[in-house]
């Protein structure tokens, strides 16, 4: 019976709000001035539009207002332009002079900058970006809009020129239940940025504002980066923006390919350092420039695909970057070479990078050092210092593709410093000691037991019977290097092996990756112990006997090195012949001295 009461009453009400709508809805101008006082009122914002408006009321009541601007509390600076708005209204509100909105939309909104003053950091201009899309959710975020749909929106800089210039696009926004009170409000927006390089970022998750303490908290957000990276990374974050003071505290994790990891984030843009970070990852590829901005990593990108292998050092990058960074990385790759367990403490701050403590595991060594890069002025200077313990030299030179002409362990000791613009300047300009001492050392694919001891056969006119190792097994090897020009030069190389000495000098060409050197080599009777044929006599041992070597690290090594047989001749002529002429003087001598006996 109910039922068939309420059926007319309904009937009846749709039919009184017809009749008191039908002429209100007829007069645009005042629904448009309620619209715009109401906005003052609540947001100090003033709306103008220049195009057509049009009012619905089925299903809702809705305006749609075209080409739209607005100023927000007096910051003409500021041009915030649509091309088309709509929205939708509750109806009981709109009969008190209030605003209860559903629904907005807003497509080819355009916030447009004019031109940077003189005096004012181009750094801030992030800043201001954020700033003005702050600015541009404020007025739905203070309407408390159930539903905000922004489309085509960009934000635009006007250069001295009057040349227009897109600084960022964003697709698509989508944000439901907005309010001021700290309850949640999901999210999802697409925001790209146009350019050589250009950038993309989706996002989605929920967020709560808090007018009374100016922060946003993000529970839980979803980012996918496109163009960042070589491949899209994925960003989890949570933590707490406060608007006002400018500063972030978030929790990461991410992924990109093989790498995934998590940290801490803090950034402050009036504090330095202005991004505190630190992170762990299981693998690394590639610098992790993300730590320096969005415009280091742009600054860098560009410089990098200017140019080929020797690439231009990104000075106007480094001087943007304001870090604090703690890196803990499982697997780094810098090239062909893999650092594992890599901690890195950084610190870079207006083109200066200082890395006060670098540890990590390289091909089975220890390494600990430290570096200064700074890129302040027009040529960067580098200084390093340091060690790699006990490195693995068959893995090292697997690792470089050379033939694993080597085996045993090598600890290095370095104190370098360098000047340049560029990679490959940077290397040539290389100047300071390094220390290299081994253990266990094998030349594999050649003996130089049995090249010496062929030449000692021969002055004995025998020849060898024995079968020798077809390695070289060293007791001792041992380099003093200096590097310079380019250059290393090994003063001295010393070298021992069961009954020889080898002490020479020789030259390591750092970029060419090719070498010389000469030994003389001392031999002492444990020869005899290889081969009966080998037997060295007292006017061997008093004579060098030179090696030439020569090659590069690509080349087998049998092919490296060789003696001087015609020196050898020359030495064993000259001996014998002095010691001939001493035993002649001998006799000499005697003579004189027993002529009265």
């Amino acid at each position: 019976m109910y039922r068939i009461v309420l059926i007319p009453l309904l009937l009846l009400l749709l039919l009184i709000l017809a009749v008191v709508l039908i002429p209100l809805l007829a007069d645009k101008e005042a629904i448009l001035d309620i619209a715009t006082s109401a906005l003052y009122k609540r947001t100090g914002a003033t709306l103008t539009v220049a195009g057509d408006t049009e009012l619905t009321l089925l299903p809702t009541l809705g305006i749609s207002l075209s080409d739209v601007a607005v100023v927000l509390d007096g910051q003409d600076h500021r041009d915030l332009r649509a091309r088309s708005v709509k929205m939708g209204m509750q109806l009981l509100p709109l009969f008190k002079g209030n605003i209860a909105i559903d629904t907005v939309r807003l497509e080819g909104l355009i916030v447009r900058s004019e031109p940077q003053t003189e005096g004012v950091d181009s750094g801030t201009r992030g800043t201001d970006i954020a700033a003005d899309g702050l600015a541009a959710l404020a007025v739905p975020l203070s309407l408390k809009v159930k539903r905000l749909l922004i489309i085509d929106a960009r934000w635009e800089e006007i250069d001295s020129t009057g040349t227009v210039s897109t600084l960022l696009v964003l697709v698509k926004l989508q944000a439901r239940n907005l309010n001021l009170e700290q309850s949640p409000i999901p999210i999802e927006l697409q925001l790209r940025r146009p350019g050589e390089q250009p950038m993309a970022l989706s996002l989605d998750g929920d967020l709560r504002i808090n007018q009374q303490t100016q922060k946003i908290n993000l529970d839980k957000i979803v980012m996918e980066i496109s163009g960042a990276t070589g491949m899209p990374l994925q960003v989890q974050t949570n933590g707490t923006i406060d608007v006002s003071r400018k500063v972030a505290d978030l929790q990461l994790t991410f992924e990109s390919g093989e790498t995934r990891g998590t940290g801490r984030l803090h950034y402050a843009d009036a504090e330095s350092p202005r991004i505190d970070a630190v992170l762990q990852l299981n693998f690394l590829d590639k610098a992790l420039l993300a730590l320096a901005g969005s415009k280091a990593a742009t600054a860098a990108g560009e410089a990098s695909t200017s140019t080929g292998w020797d690439e231009a050092l990104p000075l106007d990058a480094l001087r943007l970057i304001d870090t604090q960074a703690a890196l803990d990385i499982q697997s780094a790759r810098f090239g062909d070479h893999t650092v594992n367990n890599l901690h890195v403490s950084l610190r870079a701050l207006n083109g200066l990078i200082e890395v006060s403590d670098l540890t990590g595991n390289l091909y089975g060594g220890e390494l600990a050092a430290t570096a200064t890069l700074d890129g302040r002025g027009d040529t960067a200077s580098l200084k390093t210092r340091g060690s790699l313990t006990r490195l693995d030299i068959a893995t090292a030179l697997a690792g470089t593709e050379s033939a694993r002409m080597l085996s045993g362990n090598a600890t290095v000791n370095w104190q370098l410093g360098s000047r340049g613009r560029s990679t490959n300047e940077l290397i040539a300009a290389l100047n300071g000691p390094v220390k290299l001492t081994t253990e266990n050392v094998v030349l594999q694919g050649t003996s130089v037991e049995k090249s010496l001891c062929k030449a000692v056969a021969l002055t004995n006119n025998e020849s060898l019977t024995a079968n020798f190792p077809a390695d070289t097994r060293f007791e001792t090897l041992f380099a003093s290097i200096q590097i310079a020009n380019g250059r290393a030069t090994l003063n001295p190389l010393r070298a021992e092996l069961p009954g020889i000495a080898l002490i020479g000098s020789g030259n390591y060409d750092l970029v060419k990756q090719n070498f010389v050197a000469a030994f003389k080599g001392r031999l002492s009777k444990k020869l005899e112990q290889l081969d009966h044929a080998c037997r060295v006599s007292k006017r061997l041992t008093v004579i060098d006997w030179p090696i030439n070597c020569a090659g590069s690290l690509g080349t087998e090594p049998a092919s490296w090195c060789r003696m001087d047989a015609a020196k050898i001749m020359q030495d064993l002529t000259i001996n014998e012949g002095l010691d001939k002429l001493e035993k002649k003087a001998s006799k000499l001598f005697n003579k004189l001295f027993n002529r009265g006996d």
